[in-house]
């Protein structure tokens, strides 16, 4: 699994080097300005054990608190809110209604398979049709499949919207993958040309999902998290602290 070390670095005066993993497995690094670039960098990579043992027990603990049964009545994150999940099962003979609701309207986030199992909302529920209602791993990889085909979907679309700021200044349209991670957002290989996003922003609110967008695309113009970076996201997100705040709700 791919893991990005960059930080954000804090010039004050203070004795030591400190290094912070805060709660969205992000970097923050503090020292005196007498310490130059390259030691505080030997500094970090000596921590990058700690750094993972840091990131992976947050993620522990993120799990826990999300953790589904994938059982009727349970309360799904969706775009800063919940919905309803509804579990039910699975058979073919529903799919025509259900391509209907599609074309209606009354059905929204569609996905299914070729046994007849799907995921779809209505109504502020999210209904998820399974041959095997006995299995919650099976359901579970149900939903984290839905769950990757729609934050991929929003992306996308964000991408789209945002590209032509970035096409400007000669950036290529990159590859977009999405993947479920323990430990970020977002990751940008600007060498590759290439951003994955993490599945699990379907959780969160749009306006965040907008800004780790942006967020990862900055990195093909500034690849490390400088001041220079930052100004330039809050030239296209000027609300851009807000927006991330909300990603750790």
């Amino acid at each position: 699994m791919e893991q990005d070390f960059s930080y954000t670095l804090i010039r004050k005066n203070v004795k030591n080097i400190n290094l912070t993993v805060k709660s969205d497995g992000s970097l923050v690094v503090s020292a005196n300005p007498r310490v130059n670039k390259k030691y505080i960098e030997e500094f970090v990579q000596s921590k990058i054990p700690f750094i993972q043992r840091a990131r992976r027990k947050m993620a522990g603990s993120r799990a826990a608190d999300h953790a589904l049964s994938y059982e009727s009545g349970e309360k799904v994150p969706y775009l800063g809110s919940f919905l309803t999940l509804q579990v039910e099962k699975a058979d073919r003979r529903f799919v025509p209604e259900w391509i209907e609701g599609v074309q209606s309207g009354s059905i929204t986030n569609f996905s299914r398979n070729t046994q007849g199992e799907a995921l779809f909302r209505q109504e502020g529920q999210l209904y998820l049709y399974s041959a095997d209602l006995q299995d919650p791993a099976h359901k579970q990889q149900l939903y984290e499949s839905w769950q990757k085909i729609q934050a991929g979907m929003i992306c996308e679309q964000m991408a789209e919207k945002y590209y032509p700021q970035f096409q400007r200044f000669g950036v290529v349209y990159p590859e977009i993958k999405i993947r479920k991670m323990s430990s970020r957002w977002g990751s940008c290989i600007p060498a590759k040309h290439k951003i994955t996003f993490n599945s699990l922003l379907l959780e969160k609110p749009m306006e965040s999902i907008e800004y780790v967008v942006v967020h990862e695309f900055a990195h093909f113009i500034h690849p490390n998290h400088s001041k220079a970076f930052y100004l330039f996201v809050e030239q296209i997100l000027p609300d851009w602290r807000e927006r991330k705040e909300k990603l750790k709700t």
